[in-house]
């Protein structure tokens, strides 16, 4: 039987967030389910982006990952954009409003967990295994004994759940999943367009299809379009120019003509939220806790802002010689994460409802509101720290010296 201090089951950024962040401090650590992975595109894809805000990038920083995803090459963002077509009206927000040089990144998500990988492997006490699903898991006293399919046990401490939204190990501890569709898939691709995008995000609300633009290099961008099922299926199936085509309509060309782009991928919307956060010896992060729509690329953000939560509370139960995978510090993790993660989610869902209709008084309202935003400096300024993630209950990690 295998011992660690904490386990963590998944391979993306929140999972190896945690793990960096706990095993630097001396705990003994184990990934399950984190061998190497591609991070290049697959044969006929592209890979998908983020945007990483300033928050998200301190605590990249803090862990010591930041000079490795830079190195990779990140695009930064100096400004928002946004069109409402339906209201005519326009809104810019940027970074120098409030005394900064940037909004956040764009990052290819491979990137990151590329660089925090290599990071947990030259840490002591760590170690990555390959394994089969688990088969079962029980606590005992200040233990929790993992049983695998492949005949290995497992003991520890804490496990950690960051393993995806239909996540295995929430199945196993019965915690219940809220879920729904949102009637949408996402159509991604790398466009190239007549203008250059510069480092300003560019987002057209057009009833229920809300286009975002980020920019990349030279001429081109990453597009994210969520469009009805059916209209997913028409796009991917368009030949090129035809696809050029409706993307210039529904993006008011925004960027002039566009002249090219890579494979078109589409990706289903769900909305998800688990019950709880928190089982006997067992936290969920990322994907696993909460999924959300992806109108302002949020999913890596809230996914590291759990992570380097959780190292906070489990951090400071093990310095001051308490148990660190008790209750104390599951549920300050808890109260800290579910409360916000749950406000961001319906917060989303509120602006692609609000800026999903096309009739009645609300385009009116929003055109009114945008207007109005644009000519109170102290609104914007919210709304750019907002963008930033600098807001609420921050940890250590985010907001200030190496924890």
């Amino acid at each position: 039987m295998k011992d660690a201090d904490v386990i963590i089951q998944g391979a993306g950024a929140p999972a190896l967030a945690t793990a960096v962040g706990l095993a630097r401090e001396g705990l003994a650590v184990t990934l399950l389910d984190a061998a190497e992975v591609c991070v290049a595109p697959t044969a006929g894809s592209e890979p998908r982006h983020s945007v990483i805000d300033v928050v998200s990038e301190r605590v990249l920083r803090h862990l010591g990952a930041w000079p490795s995803v830079t190195r990779d090459r990140t695009h930064p963002i100096e400004a928002l954009e946004l069109e409402d077509c339906d209201a005519s009206a326009h809104l810019t927000l940027n970074a120098c409003e409030v005394g900064e040089t940037r909004i956040g990144h764009v990052v290819e998500r491979g990137v990151i967990d590329r660089s925090l990988r290599e990071l947990f492997d030259a840490l002591p006490q760590t170690r990555r295994l390959a394994t089969g699903p688990v088969r079962d898991m029980a606590v005992e006293g200040h233990r929790l004994t993992l049983h695998l399919e492949d005949g290995q046990a497992l003991t520890t401490q804490l496990l950690v759940a960051a393993d995806g939204d239909a996540s295995p190990l929430r199945q196993l501890a019965g915690i219940r999943w809220r879920r729904a569709g949102y009637g949408q898939d996402a159509v991604i691709a790398r466009i190239r367009t007549e203008r250059h995008p510069g480092r300003t995000v560019r987002q057209r609300f057009c009833g229920e299809e809300p286009l975002t633009l980020l920019p990349l290099d030279d001429h081109e961008s990453a597009l994210l379009w969520p469009v009805p099922r059916a209209r997913a299926r028409q796009l991917l199936e368009a030949d090129a120019d035809a696809f050029h085509q409706r993307l210039e309509v529904a993006s008011g060309a925004m960027l002039g003509s566009v002249e090219g782009s890579s494979a078109r991928q589409a990706m289903s919307l769900i909305r998800g939220r688990a019950e709880r956060y928190i089982g006997p010896r067992l936290a969920l992060v990322g994907n696993a806790a909460h999924t959300v729509h992806p109108l302002a690329t949020q999913a890596v953000n809230l996914g590291l802002l759990d992570a380097a939560t959780l190292v906070e509370s489990v951090l400071e139960a093990h310095r001051t010689g308490r148990d660190p995978g008790g209750i104390g510090p599951l549920r300050r993790y808890e109260r800290r994460r579910r409360g916000s993660n749950a406000r961001m989610q319906n917060g989303l869902d509120m602006v692609q409802w609000l800026f999903g209709v096309q009739a009645g008084p609300l385009p009116l309202l929003r055109g009114t509101a945008l207007r109005t935003a644009a000519h109170l400096p102290p609104l914007r300024q919210v709304l750019i720290t907002g963008l930033m993630g600098l807001h609420g209950d921050l940890p250590a990690l985010a907001r200030g010296p190496r924890i």
